[in-house]
């Protein structure tokens, strides 16, 4: 019986991709057509939903992307990769008076319980972390293609393709993996890593080396600013953060088994360094859930042209841990026009608490 209810839903499943940088999207709402409820992609991008009723699309949204819908067949299962297509969002004029705007308040919970929720508090913890840095060079210049390090991979230069007509082609260059167990203890305050295993391959150019030193340094959401490539942003829920923010409620999903409210920031001043970006709050306890933001692109960052960064946390033993952070830079190397994507992947898992 239950097989043959199972035949007759309909599921798709895939991944969710940026079409200009083919990166993938972590909390895209997805929906089917004419169907309450729906899903939002993981940290990775993957999705998947089903149902019993019949419709004939499913529609992937987010802010800062256009809709799109994809015609489904009924009672069958597909998998479908979909590309986003960013879009320009120009938020109404709102006029905000004294207690009308509700993600105020939710986002001075968050700052009152950031002691609370912030994992320096616990007097112990352990974990063991995956890393993977990733370099993938872009516009690449003839000059480049000629350099003698290069010469071993001429072959790869005529076929380097891109997934999308937007997209600036690129050619995987450097890839690197870390294992290791870290150790965390307040009093006295200590910090240990010990790496397990480590696998480095591709060709590690001077300029790659330098850009990527930015990018191995640990960022904590309940810092009052974070420093970034030598310059220092305000968090957006740093204890001042109304001074450089605007805040918007956004929605109120359930991620898993935790009720959570979507919160939309962006920065009050274009001269400011700041971000613009989508958190997730947890309801009954005001930590963070999800965080996902970009650097202005009015922020005068020297060699940067686009920055990218998520994280996610998961609650273990009344503590929430972060479980899996991503940052992706698009970077401009020393020749001209010649860029670079550097990707940074972290998983964190086997979690010890005040032990």
């Amino acid at each position: 019986m239950s097989g043959n209810l199972f035949a007759q839903s309909t599921m798709v499943k895939g991944r969710v991709f940026d079409i200009n940088t083919n990166e993938p999207l972590p909390f895209i709402s997805i929906v089917f057509k004419g169907v309450k409820g729906g899903t939002t992609s993981d940290f990775d991008g993957h999705y998947q939903l089903i149902t019993d009723q019949k419709t004939d699309s499913v529609i992937f949204t987010y802010l800062g992307y256009k809709r799109n819908a994809i015609k489904v067949q009924n009672a069958k299962t597909q998998e479908l990769n979909v590309l986003m297509e960013p879009s320009t969002i120009s938020l109404m004029e709102i006029v905000i008076r004294p207690g009308e705007n509700p993600a105020h308040r939710i986002i001075k919970n968050v700052i009152d319980n950031k002691t609370k929720n912030d994992v320096e508090h616990l007097d112990a913890y352990r974990y063991e972390v995956y890393s993977k840095y990733e370099v993938d060079i872009n516009n690449i210049s003839d000059k480049f293609k000629k350099r003698k390090l290069m010469k071993p991979f001429d072959f790869i230069f005529d076929n380097i393709d891109s997934s999308s007509k937007n997209e600036k082609p690129f050619l995987p260059m450097f890839i690197s993996e870390t294992v290791s167990d870290y150790f965390y203890r307040k009093n006295p305050k200590a910090r240990k890593e010990i790496i397990k295993a480590t696998k480095v391959a591709g060709v590690q150019d001077a300029s790659v080396s330098q850009a990527m030193g930015n990018m191995n340094y640990y960022t904590d959401v309940y810092d009052n600013a974070f420093l970034l490539f030598g310059k220092k942003f305000a968090s957006p829920i740093s204890d001042n953060a109304f001074f450089f923010y605007k805040f918007f409620l956004i929605d109120s999903v359930y991620i898993g088994n935790h009720y959570c409210y979507q919160i939309q920031f962006k920065p009050k001043r274009k001269e400011d360094l700041t971000f613009a970006g989508n958190m997730w709050i947890n309801d009954s306890t005001w930590a963070v859930k999800r965080f996902e933001m970009s650097v202005s692109k009015d922020a005068n960052i020297n060699f940067i042209n686009a920055f990218t960064f998520i994280q996610e946390f998961e609650l273990t033993n009344g503590a929430w841990m972060l479980s899996k952070d991503k940052m992706v830079v698009d970077v401009a190397l020393r020749e001209k026009q010649m860029g670079a994507y550097l990707r940074k992947t972290t998983s964190y898992k086997d979690f010890v608490i005040n032990q």
